[in-house]
């Protein structure tokens, strides 16, 4: 006789955990900061665990239409990206935004 405690072939399947990389910084720096819906745009963190962004990236994001927003052009987006985001300081994790060689 098989003792279930031990063997149970029809044991439920584990639900796999899946973390983003907002999860994973959140983790390692619990007071990171974030900017608002560039979450795609998160290439990782830096040494400070200060979270860096593809300012490259974040342009498309904001130059996509979405059902808040309309599609920008690259020069609003750019505006945008230079007067209220780049240039927003808000405390010692202020997000970094940098421009890809690649």
């Amino acid at each position: 006789m098989i003792n279930e405690e031990i063997f149970n072939p029809i044991e439920p399947k584990k639900k796999v955990q899946h973390y983003t990389c907002t999860d994973i910084i959140s983790d390692i720096n619990p007071e990171a900061l974030f900017a608002d819906g560039f979450d795609e745009a998160i290439i990782g963190y830096d040494a400070n665990c200060t979270v860096v962004y593809d300012y490259d990236k974040c342009m498309e994001i904001l130059m996509r239409p979405s059902l808040t927003k309309e599609k920008m052009t690259k020069e609003e987006a750019h505006e945008h990206m230079e007067f209220n985001v780049v240039g927003a300081y808000v405390g010692d994790f202020t997000p970094i935004f940098i421009h890809r060689l690649d």
